[in-house]
C-alpha cells in the first residue's frame, strides 16, 4: 500500500502542475494574446502608411517567425540597415511567396532596393525579375512603373563594379546657391573638367547631361533605361556610365554610377521665364556615402564618417533611395521627403485628405512644377502658413501648395516634400546617414516665399 501511495503522489503532483500551467496560459496574458492577434494587421497598415513608430510597436507584440522577420526587414530598410534588411526579408520570402503575395511583393521591392543601395546590381536584377514576373499585380501603378524603371537600370549596371569610398580626411567644401534655380551647388574638378555640380538629396542617382558626359570622356554602358523626374513624374530616357574616380574634399569615391540624360531633359525652367541646363547633379548614393553632411548657410559643406549624437534632431529614414524626415505638424509626426533639389516645400494629396477640414482658410491657386523633361501645371490650394518642428526647432513655412489629387509620383505616399524654403531658413542642417538623424540649426530671419510656383530637379 505504501509503495502504491508513493507512486501515486508524483503523478498527482505532475497533474496539478500541468493544470496550473494550463490556467496560467489561459488566464495570464489575455491582453498579450489579443495584441499578438492584432499586431499583423496593425503592422500592414503601418507599412502602407509609412508609419514607422506604429510599425516598430506592432513588431514588439509579435512572436518569432517569418511574419516578424518580414516586418522587421521592412523596418530595417527604413532605418538604413541594409544588411539586416537583406537577411530578414530573405528568410521571410519562402513563406510569403505562398501565403501572402502582397507582402512578398513588398519584400522583393525592398530587397531589390537594398541590393541597389549596396551596389549589388546583379542581385537586384534577380529580385526585380521575380517581383515583376510573379507579383506585379500586387503593386499600385506608380510603384509598378518605379520598379520597372529601376529594374531596367539594374540590368544596365548588372556587371558594373560597386561604388567604394576612401577617406584622406574630412570634407570641407564651398557651396553656393547662385544658379538660376537657387539650388545648392559646389565646384568640382572631375576628369580634369571644372564645373558646378548641384547637390540634390532628391536625386536617386548622380546625373549628368549628355554634353557634359562628352566633356568628361565617359563611355556609355550598353543598354537604355528611363526615370521619372521629381514630383512631375515625367519619364526621361537615359543611358548610364561608370565614373572611375570622384574626389570631394578629403573623400575619393570610385565606380560612381552616372545617369546620362539628353540636354533638353536637363534644361529646367525657374518659373520666371529663365531656363538653365544643369551640367551635373550629385545624388543620393554619393551623398549617403559621405556619412554625416552638414550644410551651412554661410556657404560650407562639412562631411565625415563620424555621426552626431544619436539623440540629436529627429529620426532620418529611407524610402527606397529617398531620405525621409518626420517633423511634427499639428502635434503629429508626419513623414516628408527631404529634397535639396526642390526650391520650395510641397504638400501632398495625403496632407490634403488629412487636413481638408481646414481648407476654408486656404486659397485656390495654379502651381507649376518644373523638372527633368518639362513642367506640369496643377490646380492646388495655398496654405498661408505651416509650423514644422524638427528636434525641438520650429520653422514656420509660408505659402505652401497642397495638392488635392494624386500626382502619380512618390510624393503621393507621404505628406509632402521638404524643399529649400525650409532648409534656407536655418543656419545649418545635417543629414547624418551614420546615426540616421536629421538636425536643424538655429532659425534665421528670412523673407516670405513667393507663392504659386516651385521648382524641382532630377530625377
Amino acid at each position: 500500500m505504501g509503495r502504491h501511495t508513493a507512486a501515486i503522489r508524483p503523478a498527482t503532483y505532475i497533474l496539478r502542475s500541468i493544470q496550473r500551467l494550463a490556467w496560467s496560459v489561459l488566464l495570464v496574458p489575455a491582453c498579450v494574446i489579443a495584441a499578438q492577434s492584432l499586431a499583423p494587421g496593425r503592422a500592414d497598415r503601418a507599412v502602407q502608411q509609412f508609419n514607422t513608430k506604429e510599425l516598430r510597436e506592432a513588431i514588439g507584440s509579435m512572436s518569432n517567425g517569418p511574419q516578424r522577420a518580414y516586418f522587421s526587414g521592412v523596418l530595417a530598410s527604413r532605418e538604413g540597415r541594409d544588411g539586416d534588411c537583406i537577411r530578414l526579408l530573405t528568410s521571410a520570402l519562402p513563406s510569403l511567396r505562398s501565403t501572402r503575395p502582397d507582402r512578398a511583393a513588398v519584400a522583393l521591392r525592398l530587397l531589390a532596393d537594398a541590393f541597389d543601395r549596396t551596389f549589388a546590381y546583379s542581385r537586384a536584377v534577380a529580385a526585380y525579375d521575380e517581383l515583376l514576373e510573379h507579383f506585379s499585380s500586387q503593386l499600385e501603378s506608380t510603384d509598378l512603373h518605379g520598379a520597372q524603371d529601376d529594374s531596367s537600370l539594374a540590368k544596365v549596371l548588372a556587371r558594373s563594379p560597386g561604388q567604394t569610398i576612401a577617406w584622406r580626411g574630412p570634407v570641407r567644401i564651398s557651396i553656393r546657391r547662385d544658379n538660376p534655380l537657387g539650388l545648392i551647388t559646389t565646384d568640382l574638378t572631375v576628369n580634369g573638367v571644372l564645373s558646378p555640380w548641384i547637390l540634390d538629396t532628391g536625386a536617386n542617382q548622380t546625373v549628368v547631361s549628355r554634353s557634359f558626359a562628352m566633356k568628361l570622356g565617359l563611355m556609355m554602358l550598353p543598354g537604355h533605361s528611363q526615370t521619372a523626374g521629381g514630383v512631375t513624374g515625367l519619364e526621361n530616357p537615359l543611358q548610364a556610365a561608370i565614373l572611375p574616380t570622384l574626389a570631394i574634399g578629403g573623400a575619393t569615391l570610385h565606380n560612381v554610377v552616372l545617369l546620362v540624360l539628353d540636354d533638353p531633359n536637363m534644361t529646367i525652367s525657374n518659373g520666371k521665364g529663365q531656363q538653365y541646363t544643369i551640367p551635373a547633379i550629385i545624388g543620393f548614393p554619393v551623398l549617403r556615402a559621405l556619412g554625416k553632411l552638414t550644410f551651412r548657410h554661410a556657404g560650407l559643406l562639412d562631411a565625415n564618417a563620424n555621426g552626431v549624437d544619436s539623440n540629436a534632431g529627429s529620426p532620418l529614414e529611407l524610402k527606397l533611395l529617398n531620405p525621409v524626415a518626420e517633423p511634427v505638424v499639428e502635434h503629429q509626426m508626419l513623414p516628408f521627403t527631404i529634397d535639396t533639389g526642390a526650391s520650395s516645400t510641397t504638400l501632398s494629396v495625403r496632407f490634403y485628405r488629412q487636413f481638408q477640414s481646414e481648407k476654408s482658410t486656404w486659397n485656390r491657386v495654379e502651381t507649376k512644377s518644373f523638372g527633368a523633361g518639362g513642367g506640369t501645371s496643377t490646380n492646388a490650394y495655398l496654405v498661408p502658413s505651416l509650423p514644422l518642428t524638427v528636434g525641438g526647432r520650429t520653422i514656420v513655412l509660408k505659402h505652401l501648395a497642397v495638392l488635392p489629387s494624386a500626382q502619380g509620383a512618390d510624393i503621393d505616399v507621404l505628406f509632402g516634400n521638404i524643399g529649400e524654403d525650409l532648409l534656407q531658413s536655418v543656419a545649418s542642417f545635417t543629414l547624418d546617414f551614420t546615426q540616421m538623424r536629421f538636425v536643424l540649426g538655429q532659425p534665421l530671419a528670412r523673407s516670405p516665399t513667393k507663392p504659386g510656383s516651385r521648382t524641382t530637379s532630377v530625377p
